[in-house]
């Protein structure tokens, strides 16, 4: 596969009513205050949905009519590079697909659209291979249901028993996935976020998690959608040895890595992990630092020993104070067992490091992607979590049009946005990269094509940050 539709800009990651109160206040936000600033916008799922903020999605077919419509997404594709979530694991359990299956039980029409024990077992559940199975929550990754014609079943849930797991062997599956692609590629979509991905396909005697049949279904979902040119970028939380992996066989792959390890840089003043990480990852990436669901732990196993992880994951917990404690883990509603919930702009907690965090990433190869947070420098949302007990909603403020235009006034804000534009418009970025041998306390990043080259050096002791750049055979200097 190959990578070449997107713009080389950074990319904005946001929920349908996060900037605004839906798709066309989004729209608005975007004119008015922040698509100078990007290249493209990925809208978090904004379908009909049950439960998980989205990713209980009642079909893909549908615009939730609460933020809009397929005009609405348009509106904004025809302006930006759209990335859209196809959550490719499981569906609502009030989906209609699913809801006619336990009201008629076999008698349904998609009675073979969801993935059972008996399917994937046999008649008697193996407990060494149930063990076996990689499940993101600690919970059994089925729950028995009593369907309409009288009979049981044990139905796959991995996530919750709102997701139920869609059987990927079935026709009337990959019927249904082909109906979603298509529409998705009708309404302007340029990437697709396969979200669960790793998750689709359980196989008895293996881990069950991004197996090699994995990426026969994305190669088969490439050629459903190639009429529309839709690229593809799998999202997987796991072992920074995956990445490398699917980033020789799918368009890109996000960089999930880069958030503890830049963490850890600012916190230590320790760059070597970071800097090994630079030299060994693929280039076809998106970038992150945030996202909506949190910062990472297990994407840096063996990049970070376990104390210096134990180390980060102390210092963000202090940032974000006892909220963040209670945030992440069983202290609240959602068990998170992989990821910190907090934002980034508090994890950093000073305004000099978190805009040298945001020039490292990016100058990293890849394409920066920043969460709606994160472009306006956001705290803990720590009244939202009081309200919700839902750990995850620290980093899921909702800006209302007025507030994004108070956030505008922040000299952080103003900084990190005069940053994007350099990033966005200087040519260097589009030629040759290049990681310069330095102390562990500082860092120094440079890219070149032509006459134009671009060169990061960083302090991580001050927080000192400055890009030195050509322009008409001049050097200039941009402070951070």
């Amino acid at each position: 596969m190959k990578h070449t539709k997107l713009r080389n800009q950074i990319q904005l990651i946001t929920y349908a009513d996060s900037l605004g109160r839906n798709l066309s206040e989004l729209k608005v936000a975007l004119d008015s205050y922040l698509g100078e600033y990007i290249g493209g916008v990925h809208i978090l799922p904004f379908y009909p949905s049950s439960a998980d903020r989205g990713f209980a999605p009642l079909t893909h077919l549908e615009v939730n009519p609460v933020f809009g419509t397929w005009q609405d997404i348009q509106a904004i594709a025809e302006e930006y590079d759209l990335m859209v979530d196809l959550v490719a694991n499981h569906i609502s359990a009030q989906s209609s697909y699913y809801q006619d299956f336990l009201i008629k039980g076999q008698r349904s029409l998609f009675a073979d659209m969801f993935l059972t024990t008996k399917k994937v077992f046999g008649a008697t559940i193996d407990p060494d291979q149930l063990g076996k199975i990689y499940r993101p929550r600690p919970t059994p990754p089925y729950h028995e249901v009593r369907l309409g014609d009288g009979t049981r079943e044990n139905i796959w849930m991995s996530f919750s028993e709102e997701q139920i797991d869609l059987d990927w062997d079935s026709p009337i599956t990959q019927d249904l996935i082909k109906q979603f692609l298509h529409t998705l590629g009708e309404h302007g979509t340029d990437l697709i976020r396969l979200d669960a991905i790793g998750y689709i396909l359980k196989r008895p005697g293996t881990n069950s998690f991004l197996i090699p049949e994995v990426y026969d279904r994305i190669e088969w979902m490439s050629e459903v959608a190639r009429q529309y040119e839709i690229e593809f970028l799998p999202e997987v939380h796991f072992h920074y040895s995956k990445q490398l992996e699917i980033a020789e066989k799918c368009d890109w792959v996000y960089d999930f890595a880069l958030p503890m390890l830049t963490l850890y840089a600012l916190y230590t003043a320790d760059s070597y992990p970071l800097e090994n990480w630079i030299r060994m990852r693929p280039d076809n990436q998106i970038t992150t630092l945030d996202t909506h669901d949190g910062i990472g732990v297990t994407d840096v196993e063996d990049l970070m020993t376990p104390d210096q992880i134990d180390q980060t994951r102390r210092i963000v917990m202090a940032h974000g104070g006892n909220e963040a404690m209670r945030a992440t883990g069983s202290g609240s509603q959602n068990l998170d067992i992989y990821q910190l919930n907090t934002t980034y702009y508090t994890a950093v907690g000073n305004d000099d490091a978190y805009l040298l965090a945001r020039a490292i990433q990016f100058f990293v190869p890849g394409i920066p992607q920043i969460y709606h947070m994160g472009m306006l420098c956001g705290e803990n949302d720590v009244q939202k979590f009081m309200v919700t007990g839902v750990g995850r909603d620290l980093n899921r403020h909702d800006y209302t049009l007025q507030e994004i235009e108070q956030q505008l006034d922040r000299p952080v804000v103003r900084r990190l946005f005069a940053l994007m534009k350099f990033r966005n418009n200087y040519p260097a970025f589009n030629g040759t990269f290049e990681l310069h041998d330095s102390p562990a306390d500082s860092m120094i990043l440079s890219w070149k094509q032509d006459e134009s080259e671009a060169r990061l050096e960083v302090n991580l002791r001050t927080y000192g940050a400055k890009i030195q750049y050509r322009e008409a055979e001049e050097w200039k200097t941009f402070e951070v």
